[in-house]
């Protein structure tokens, strides 16, 4: 069975930067990632890169801003008084942080740390990279109508909903 939008995909991946290094993966853990192919779980470029491939199959690939989480914006910045700022203990620059926006909690990395204000890179933390993966199919299978209803894949005690 290949790749199609409405199948279940199980495999193992490896997620590097330019600079060859390792993002991300699942090579060595014990559980493969799991999604919906074709209900925007994954960034397009992802999809696009396995689309057709059968179980088996090994895929070396790289997905540019534009197919993945697109450009750095500058003015995508904010200066956040501390009380907004979601976090358990101390605060670092660099250190990954959840905001209190008006439109929910979004996430953010400290740039600028103050007093009683941090400055705030809300752009995800991939926008602007080239992503190079290695992929393998482990296991492709149809979808459910329930999971093709949700949009998710459901364990084997469903999802609740």
């Amino acid at each position: 069975m290949r790749v199609t939008t409405n199948n279940v995909i199980t495999l193992h991946y490896q997620l590097k930067d330019d600079n060859d290094e390792i993002l991300d993966k699942s090579y060595g853990s014990e559980e493969p990632m799991v999604y919906l192919h074709g209900h925007r779980q994954m960034i397009r470029g992802f999809e696009a890169a396995i689309s057709g491939a059968e179980v088996g199959e090994k895929r070396a690939f790289t997905v540019m801003p534009s197919e993945g989480y697109g450009l750095r914006n500058i003015n995508n910045t904010q200066r956040v008084p501390l009380k907004y700022l979601k976090h358990e203990g101390k605060l670092s620059v660099g250190q990954a942080i959840n905001v209190n926006t008006d439109s929910g909690i979004k996430p953010g990395t400290i740039m600028k740390l103050g007093k009683f204000n941090a400055d705030i890179d809300m752009n995800h933390p991939l926008a602007g990279k080239n992503l190079h993966f290695e992929i393998e199919i482990i296991d492709v299978r149809p979808a459910t109508e329930d999971e093709i209803a949700h949009g998710h894949v459901h364990s084997s005690g469903g999802c609740g909903h």
